[in-house]
């Protein structure tokens, strides 16, 4: 019997030390697991920090982008609206000088268009040969205001500034349409079937082609430089 209780308390040690040895190793999975658990969870809580800060800048930088292109749409607003009233002003101006001075410059236009226009039968006459067909007669159609008060003051004017370049230029037949023309100022000269329009409208426009880049680069040169600024940023 001795033996027998000897062997069952050896049994019985024995399954302590493994249920111990089973229980320790059960408690040190449970750990790990746990160890790992609060890491992923440390993780993803730095994770869902970093993607909010990166969100957050995105929506800032979106919101200075949609705001400087805004502001670039109103000063572009603005730059364009300066253009347009400054050729305005200036076919305003035109149109309001004093009638000495406005006849002089009507008739400085009347006379480069007849003068072009000479030249340019001329050139045709050396390609093609002279023909009975050309017609020499120029006609002024002016506004209704202007045909009434200063049309005649005005062809005068230019048959005097082509005298000056030439007897022949001067001696050049210009008349006074009876007809109206629908303009602010200035005037249309017609060859036969060909009009050149001398209006101030028009001159203004001509002009406005060749000087509006050069104003435009000086009215825009601050958005250049603020440009090259918030790149520098």
């Amino acid at each position: 019997m001795q033996n027998l209780d000897k062997i069952i308390e050896k049994i019985k040690s024995e399954a302590a030390e493994k249920a111990e040895a089973v229980l320790r190793q059960s408690q040190e999975k449970c750990d790990a697991v746990i160890r790992d658990a609060e890491e992923r969870a440390a993780t993803a809580g730095d994770g869902a920090a970093a993607r909010a800060k990166r969100e957050s800048l995105a929506t800032v930088e979106r919101a200075y982008s949609a705001a400087e292109m805004k502001r670039r749409e109103i000063m572009l607003a603005a730059r364009v609206g300066m253009i347009n009233r400054a050729f305005s002003e200036a076919e305003r101006y035109l149109c309001e000088l004093s009638d000495e001075d406005y006849c002089v410059f009507c008739g400085h236009l009347l006379a480069d268009a007849v003068e072009e226009r000479l030249e340019t039968v001329r050139r045709l006459r050396e390609t093609y040969g002279d023909s009975d067909d050309w017609c020499l007669d120029f006609t002024a159609v002016f506004n209704s205001a202007d045909k009434e008060n200063r049309a005649e003051t005005v062809v005068k004017a230019a048959k005097a500034f082509l005298k000056r370049k030439s007897a022949a230029l001067g001696k050049t037949a210009i008349s006074v349409s009876e007809d109206c023309a629908d303009i602010s100022g200035g005037l249309i000269l017609r060859y036969g079937d060909i009009e050149t329009n001398c209006s101030v409208s028009a001159v203004v426009a001509g002009e406005r082609e060749k000087c509006e880049a050069r104003i435009a680069a000086v009215l825009f040169a601050s958005d250049a430089s603020s440009g090259d600024a918030g790149a520098a940023r």
